[in-house]
């Protein structure tokens, strides 16, 4: 996996979509991306390419931000890890909310 990230980490330096971006662009990018990926789970169809290429988008502005993708999930795991909630109605309360 850490090889693949490199790889495109670096497909990113190599069109000039580090420093020729922002991460306000590549934030727009996501949301297309994740546009496509509603769609096709609407429609029922494949969904791996629409998550694969929000993970690039994502691995965009970790790069830039010099982070990776590890430390974020980490830091969203260590912000995860302990909460306690249910799911009602297809949204997660926390534990302790109303």
């Amino acid at each position: 996996m850490n090889e693949l990230i490199k790889k495109v980490a670096q497909w990113h330096h190599d069109r000039n979509l580090i420093e020729g971006a922002s991460d306000k662009d590549q934030f727009c990018k996501l949301i297309q991306e994740a546009g496509e990926l509603s769609d096709n789970i609407c429609k029922g169809k494949d969904i791996s390419d629409d998550i694969g290429d929000m993970i690039v988008v994502l691995i965009n502005i970790a790069e830039r931000n010099n982070l990776t993708l590890e430390e974020c999930l980490e830091r969203a795991w260590d912000d995860i890890k302990d909460r306690k909630g249910k799911m009602v109605d297809g949204i997660f309360i926390k534990e302790g909310d109303s």
